[in-house]
């Protein structure tokens, strides 16, 4: 990470009650957020710059990487995912750039598309290249239900 970067993370629940975890990190006017939504059958793992000295209308690249962990039985399967985003500042709604991943599409999903049981890490981690401001959203859960 970027000395320039301070580095927050936090954790929030949402209404339906699934886990749900952002990180922010500030430097100056400069905001970026990261995030993990994770739902019985997927997990939605974004990120979003903000800059109140910036106009609206301009758009910059963010760096969106993302990781999926899961430990059953003493094997690690591991899931890596990154892409560079145009995305426009004042962005509505939260984290709106990277991966929505499902369970069944990256081989850790039960018959009925529910995530496997296991121990899971998930990571987020968002970077404005410009001013490399970095911004990470980490979530472990344990899935106890059985396929």
């Amino acid at each position: 990470m970027s000395p320039k970067a301070a580095l927050l993370l936090g954790v929030a629940a949402v209404a339906t009650g699934e886990p749900t975890a952002f990180g922010t990190a500030r430097l100056g006017s400069l905001t970026v957020t990261s995030s993990v939504l994770l739902s019985a059958k997927a997990v939605d793992m974004r990120g979003v710059w903000n800059d109140t000295k910036v106009a609206c209308t301009v758009s910059r690249p963010l760096r969106v990487r993302v990781l999926v962990d899961r430990v059953a039985g003493g094997k690690t399967t591991r899931v890596r995912r990154a892409g560079t985003f145009r995305d426009t500042n004042c962005a509505e709604g939260g984290p709106n750039v990277g991966f929505t991943l499902r369970a069944r599409s990256i081989g850790l999903a039960c018959p009925n598309g529910r995530w496997k049981p296991g121990l899971y890490h998930f990571l987020t981690r968002a970077k404005e290249p410009k001013r490399e401001l970095e911004a990470a959203a980490s979530l472990d859960w344990t899935n106890t239900r059985r396929c």
